[in-house]
């Protein structure tokens, strides 16, 4: 018996309801999850929390980064304030914790959704409008894609991570 073969999310067409930037912004966070569940999901304390050498991330820092930092991106480019609680330096968020996996993993499905759901409400004057990010006035949509280019990015990481891991 063979093993279906799940269609990429990029492959999956447009999310109804959605502007085409946002629908491929929203497929891009999907393929994100499936990685982080595919490679992060079964990992032992040990393995979640390994760093592979010096001025590397655990998988479990990595995958508490892109839950967080694409909340905080989607916070910051639809014109919010990001809470005092949730602003961290990426070198702390993804520094080893030795927190349980599953906390962690479900703070990162956490980050996802209300990104995603935030996502799901723009329009184009959403879109276009100018933000704040630091101290550069930008469209919102370059901060907004910046969600799904930044957490790709780290996603990829977290593979190579989990294959050394696998390899030792």
């Amino acid at each position: 018996m063979q093993t279906p073969v799940q269609i990429p999310p990029f492959l999956r067409g447009d999310v109804e309801g959605v502007h085409l930037i946002v629908s491929v912004w929203l497929r891009s966070l999907e393929e994100v999850e499936e990685i982080v569940a595919r490679w992060a999901s079964d990992l032992s304390p040990a393995g979640f929390w390994w760093v592979p050498a010096p001025g590397t991330n655990p998988i479990g820092g990595l995958v508490r980064h892109i839950g967080g930092s694409s909340y905080r991106l989607m916070l910051r480019g639809t014109g919010q304030e990001v809470p005092e609680s949730i602003r961290i330096r990426p070198a702390e968020e993804m520094a080893p914790s030795g927190r349980d996996p599953q906390e962690v993993l479900a703070e990162f499905a956490e980050h996802m959704a209300k990104t995603k759901a935030a996502l799901r409400t723009l329009t184009m004057s959403d879109l276009e409008r100018v933000v704040q990010f630091v101290q550069y006035e930008v469209k919102a949509a370059y901060v907004l894609d910046h969600i799904a280019a930044h957490a790709q990015h780290h996603a990829g990481q977290i593979i190579t991570t989990r294959k050394l891991w696998n390899a030792r």
